[in-house]
């Protein structure tokens, strides 16, 4: 599943780089308002990469979690983005869990997956398992201080781009009458005084044969996909989407899940526990009236009765 792609429209302008280990694509609707929305773009990526990176050995992320069990102080940004965290493993009950830094780094994820070897032939570490609740133990100080449990560290590779998006989105829009929007690796954002912005949603990247696309008035859209930030360690495939309860890559019935919602992190909440939840996520969705696409495993496509009618790829 390729990520979501945010169609371009007449008359406005647009902007792509890579950040946060990942690609960003940043549109307005207005071509004049291009420039100073990417500025504010810029910054704010850099800062979100130099508070809330788990492979900078300087940011304040890497320095709360080798302080685990004391105080630390940070940037507010990362008081900010563990906040969103926190949300969201309370709206999911613990299936998207900020404290599985050290159930990554078992699996094999322990640096920036672009220099990470595709294959290895060490063995993965033993599975790591997040304690049960330690999330709920996070201690923060909205001032800039941040107290990581003791024997946990934190990961925000499940929120911090949907967050990045959302803050981005915003804060453009504040400055501008432009409608933006923004996608940083497929968490899209929205924000501003327009009508919204058309996504595909696809299975490729090149062609629009399958393509669904979706009008997002506002709020944002994500997509959590075990297809994508693989390697192989040991001669097993894994991934970073994890399961909390046994440390190891989920091997449930979706590999794709897009959900909307009133904000990317909502969106990205949904997508990443729907993936953990397997064979109960329809129901999950269902419950909560989620707008959501789904893959499985072979390919068969399966819809919530909310997620939006598609319009036809031209």
């Amino acid at each position: 599943m390729h990520p979501p792609r945010v169609r371009e429209q007449i008359g406005g302008g647009t902007a792509t780089w890579r950040a946060l280990g990942t690609y960003v694509y940043l549109a307005t609707a207005e071509t004049t308002q291009l420039e100073p929305a990417r500025q504010i773009a810029l910054r704010l990526l850099a800062d979100v990469d130099r508070t809330c990176s788990r492979f900078r050995q300087d940011s304040d992320l890497v320095r709360a979690n080798l302080a685990a069990g004391s105080w630390t102080s940070v940037d507010p940004l990362l008081v900010q983005a563990i906040d969103a965290a926190m949300e969201a493993a309370a709206q999911t009950d613990g299936l998207v869990d900020p404290t599985l830094g050290h159930s990554l780094v078992a699996v094999g994820y322990d640096r920036d997956l672009a220099l990470m070897p595709s294959a290895s032939s060490d063995p993965a570490g033993v599975p790591l398992p997040a304690r049960s609740g330690a999330w709920r133990e996070i201690l923060l100080d909205q001032a800039g201080a941040v107290r990581v449990p003791r024997g946990c560290a934190l990961d925000l590779g499940a929120t911090a781009k949907a967050w990045a998006a959302d803050l981005i989105a915003s804060s453009i829009a504040a400055e501008s009458d432009s409608t933006v929007v923004i996608s940083l690796g497929g968490d899209v954002a929205v924000a501003g005084p327009g009508g919204g912005w058309p996504v595909a949603v696809s299975e490729t990247v090149d062609h629009c044969t399958d393509a669904e696309i979706v009008h997002l008035p506002y709020g944002g859209l994500a997509t959590s996909s075990t297809a994508a930030r693989r390697w192989i360690r040991g001669g097993v495939v894994q991934h970073h989407l994890l399961d909390p309860l046994t440390g190891e890559p989920t091997r449930g019935r979706w590999r794709t899940v897009t959900a909307t919602g009133a904000t990317c992190v909502s969106a990205n909440t949904a997508s990443t526990a729907a993936i953990v939840l397997g064979d109960r996520a329809l129901e999950w969705l269902t419950e909560r009236d989620i707008p959501a696409r789904l893959v499985e495993v072979e390919g068969t496509i399966v819809r919530t009765a909310r997620w939006p009618e598609p319009e036809v790829c031209s």
